[in-house]
């Protein structure tokens, strides 16, 4: 009965491993991460054409890729897309909101990503970067991050960018600023509180077992005892 308590256990921290694993080991799915960077390379260098050539290229692997998503990343997307479909290539060169869309949702572990991306617009945020861009760039990030953070958060960084709307401040900049620091830092905590329960869940399932164990063999031990002494008697 002991061998299968620790199977149980056994199989019970398999089952916890996370998805994202797995997923890692399947073959064949897209590199986004590389094009993204290669994209972004040749929009730097102001190769637009070459640019937009390798955009194009990947575009329909683009739509396939997303097919395979939640629906609520495939919103996040088509809102992204309609959000960057313009002719104007001053505004399109980078379509950076779907690169991130990408980066992020083929990522097995999202969250760093997601971090890195909002302390970078966080900083731009804060800088002499015209608020106008400043628009853009949370129009671009917001549908991502949107399905990965707390929503009531996303709400109050609108609220904070709709204030500074109305009078661009040093102040309003800053109180937005920290509104989309928020977003990072409930989600950290979120993932600190999830890996403490882990823990003590499985900690306590494993203190089970062996106080199962334990009370197997004492009351084996006391039987054998019983015998030997009923024997010699």
């Amino acid at each position: 009965m002991g061998r299968v308590m620790l199977l149980f256990i056994c199989s019970l921290i398999f089952t916890i491993v996370p998805s994202g694993l797995a997923h890692s080991w399947s073959e064949g799915s897209p590199d986004w991460e590389a094009f993204a960077s290669q994209y972004r390379r040749l929009a730097a260098d102001e190769k637009f054409d070459l640019a937009e050539r390798l955009w194009n290229s990947k575009y329909a692997e683009m739509e396939q890729y997303v097919q395979t998503l939640p629906d609520q990343h495939k919103e996040a997307w088509t809102r992204l897309d309609m959000y960057g479909s313009t002719n104007n290539l001053e505004e399109t060169r980078w379509e950076e909101g779907l690169l991130t869309f990408l980066e992020v949702t083929s990522s097995d572990n999202p969250y760093p990503v997601i971090t890195e991306k909002l302390e970078h617009f966080s900083d731009r945020s804060l800088s002499s970067v015209p608020l106008d861009d400043i628009e853009k760039e949370w129009n671009m990030i917001r549908p991502v991050v949107m399905n990965f953070v707390d929503k009531a958060k996303v709400q109050e960084a609108d609220q904070a960018l709709q204030e500074l709307s109305i009078v661009d401040s040093v102040t309003g900049r800053e109180h937005f600023s920290g509104k989309i620091i928020e977003l990072v830092q409930v989600k950290s905590q979120g993932d600190w509180n999830a890996f403490l329960l882990t823990v003590l869940f499985i900690g306590g399932a494993i203190l089970v077992t062996l106080l199962y164990v334990g009370a197997i063999n004492y009351r084996e031990s006391s039987k054998n005892r019983h015998t030997m002494k009923s024997s010699h008697s």
